[in-house]
């Protein structure tokens, strides 16, 4: 038997082992898709947000790297990255989304029933919210920024002198779902993706995150925004996709603009008829709605491209701005505040000391 063989069937055909997806660098040169499979070299080849060159003065910051962990599912057959496009309401497509082998949300988009309870979205009828944006989560794909405002960051989760919470480790913390965390400022001692909080965030038995490799999303951007304007760095659900693509063998897309439905809410959990949710034009008809970082346009036609070359399954959704359709009596009548205000505050984790002050504070924490 070769060494290409994982064995011989009785005809003596040849398997190989099976992809090990995210467990184990991919063949041909692409990036991995998690850093402790990239290749220091590699990683410390370029600045932020596409290299961690501010850590590779440490040797230790890289032996670090190096031993985190693998996820118990290394590969998945049939991927939904779920975006948080207002296309998803009244189009029906939770029961399909939940059907796939593993589900990818954006930062802190809501599933159905987290919908249902935030105060700004446009109705509280969980059966329709889950009818239109499903009910699983399996993966949340964040930036560090976004993770800061979950409970068991460790600087909300340790005791002092690590932190203000009431823990002495990382032990208890939520399992469920699982997190992969893009660091876009990675630093020695400074900022949310210094040394000594990766450390803490990562490197520890009871972790349920895992770091994103920087030369994947260069990789991404290289491919399909190579030249465009304002465009700093992939948006997080550029990310999600392309690193659906190392741990799928079908990664399918929903809740993603395209360009088409301008009218439609930018968000679904922002979309009420009197709630003020900027519409998907706004930022697909100027390059400089998001402050340069992303380039929304730019990103529908890359989406586009990918789905003509077969690289994702798209489903765009519903044009219908319909709210959702939610029986009689349980519609957002616009008395209460949009998420964005309230109602996000508490889904970020804030808790009771979330505030803005408190926000600004722990910025760079």
């Amino acid at each position: 038997m070769t060494a290409d063989c994982a064995f011989e069937d009785s005809d003596g055909a040849c398997h190989p082992p099976p992809p090990r997806g995210v467990c184990a660098p991919p063949a041909s040169g692409r990036a991995a898709a998690f850093v402790q499979h990239e290749r220091p070299s590699r990683l410390c080849a370029r600045p932020p947000p596409f290299g961690f060159q501010p850590l590779c003065a440490e040797p230790s910051a890289l032996r670090m790297l190096s031993r985190l962990r693998d996820p118990a599912a290394c590969r998945y057959r049939s991927c939904a990255v779920v975006g948080a496009a207002g296309t998803l309401l009244g189009a029906r497509l939770g029961a399909q989304i939940d059907a796939h082998d593993a589900v990818l949300r954006i930062n802190l988009s809501p599933d159905g029933v987290m919908a249902a309870r935030a105060k700004g979205s446009p109705h509280s009828h969980e059966r329709t919210w889950v009818a239109d944006v499903g009910a699983r989560t399996t993966w949340r794909v964040l930036t560090m920024e976004v993770y800061g405002y979950m409970r068991h960051y460790p600087r909300l989760w340790l005791g002092r002198p690590s932190g203000w919470g009431r823990h002495r480790n990382m032990s208890g913390i939520p399992q469920q779902p699982l997190l992969a965390v893009s660091c876009h400022q990675p630093g020695r001692s400074m900022g949310r993706c210094r040394l000594d909080r990766l450390q803490q965030v990562f490197d520890h038995p009871w972790s349920a995150s895992y770091l994103i490799n920087p030369v994947l999303l260069h990789q991404t951007t290289e491919r399909y925004f190579k030249g465009v304007k304002n465009q700093l760095t992939l948006s997080t659900g550029m990310t999600a996709i392309a690193l659906a693509r190392e741990m799928c063998a079908e990664t399918h897309v929903y809740g993603f603009g395209n360009g088409s439905c301008g009218d439609q809410c930018y968000h679904y959990y922002e979309c009420a008829p009197k709630a003020p949710s900027p519409t998907q034009s706004k930022f697909f008809g100027s390059a400089k709605s998001s402050a340069g970082y992303h380039n929304f346009s730019a990103q529908a036609n890359a989406l586009l491209k990918m789905a003509r070359a077969g690289e994702i399954i798209p489903h765009w959704g519903s044009c219908s701005r319909s709210f959702g359709d939610p029986p009689d009596g349980f519609a957002n009548t616009g008395l209460r505040k949009a998420a964005g205000g309230g109602s996000t505050r508490r889904l970020r984790g804030r808790g009771k000391s979330g505030g803005r002050k408190t926000a600004s504070r722990r910025r760079l924490a």
